[in-house]
């Protein structure tokens, strides 16, 4: 009986597959943090409690920073860069005349808390058209 087939060595694909992986996935996943970050910045300017822009410039004064991989570590920031930025945020509740219904305090914090499952989907869907 005649038998025919095909050999096929794998050694260098799993030297090479973990490579790509260790190095793919990290990037996939601060590319979709930082997509994550924009949607973020977006909830904040636009879901109750929002960002104040009334009283100056600090809404557009919003940005999100580029992902940064440290370790095992991938963060991104969301800010705001104006002197009385924080003093908005951690506003007491009743202790400011906001000049606009629908603004106040905590307007990034309430949206990390409420959206986190949306923000981390963001981050999976990134990384899941990875290839």
């Amino acid at each position: 009986m005649n038998k025919s087939g095909v050999k096929m060595d794998f050694t260098g694909f799993d030297k090479k597959s973990k490579r790509i992986i260790e190095r793919a996935i990290p990037e996939a996943a601060a590319k979709g943090l930082r997509e994550a970050g924009q949607e973020w910045k977006l909830d904040a300017d636009n879901v109750p409690p929002r960002t104040p822009h009334k009283e100056g410039h600090l809404r557009g004064s919003g940005k999100v920073s580029k992902a940064e991989a440290k370790g095992q570590e991938i963060s991104v920031e969301v800010s705001y860069d104006k002197p009385y930025a924080a003093r908005w945020h951690e506003a007491e509740a009743g202790t400011v005349t906001w000049s606009e219904p629908g603004v106040g305090p905590k307007y990034l914090e309430s949206k990390a808390v409420r959206f986190m499952k949306k923000y981390m989907a963001i981050v999976a869907e990134v990384i899941r058209r990875t290839k």
